[in-house]
């Protein structure tokens, strides 16, 4: 198994073993398995195979994904750029959705990041998807810290972006083992 698919043991987990999305109890700290809701299932897996196709699409019209290309935010204009091996700049509006840690599977929801840690700009797309949560009783949505593994991780991106109409996900590492997860507008070429 990859380090994706199979976190670290860590005795507070209990039975969670890398499938399903899971939330950490915040009185206990122990993770327990979110409520299943039928619905919420049911779009995650419509949102999936619509932002999956329109994603490649985008990556492959502007070049996402060379391993010669960068990337870089202009926070304070809500940008995103990717800038291209042979120095082409396409730009987007983006928004983080979250935080992933491989080793261990833990999630955290860009809407519960300490103050301070990302531009309030970047965390609008999420915030929205945190308020459709409420209103439709998604505790998958709703739960700050969700223990999941890469491909719920996609999921949940890709439900954020399509919840604010936009037709891409992307994420970058940010270090060895956390990822940041976005949720895009369609780019455009700058320069």
């Amino acid at each position: 198994m990859s380090a994706s698919s199979s976190p670290e043991r860590d005795e507070r987990w209990g039975e969670y073993r890398g499938e399903g999305i899971w939330y950490a109890c915040p009185d206990c700290a122990t993770l327990r398995e979110t409520e299943h809701d039928a619905e919420l299932y049911a779009l995650l897996e419509q949102v999936c195979a619509e932002l999956g196709e329109s994603s490649a699409q985008i990556y492959q019209e502007f070049e996402i994904g060379d391993p010669y290309g960068r990337w870089a935010t202009v926070e304070d204009q809500g940008l995103f750029e990717f800038i291209s091996e042979d120095g082409r700049t396409a730009v987007c509006q983006y928004g983080v959705v979250a935080s992933w840690n491989e080793r261990s599977h833990s999630w955290m929801w860009g809407w519960g990041f300490p103050d301070g840690w990302i531009h309030p700009q970047a965390l609008q797309a999420v915030h929205k998807a945190y308020e459709t949560g409420l209103d439709n009783g998604w505790q998958a949505v709703t739960e700050r810290l969700l223990a999941v593994n890469t491909h719920e991780a996609w999921h949940l991106t890709k439900l954020v972006a399509h919840l604010n109409g936009w037709p891409m996900v992307y994420r970058a590492r940010v270090n060895d083992i956390n990822w940041h997860y976005f949720a895009m507008t369609r780019p455009r070429w700058v320069s």
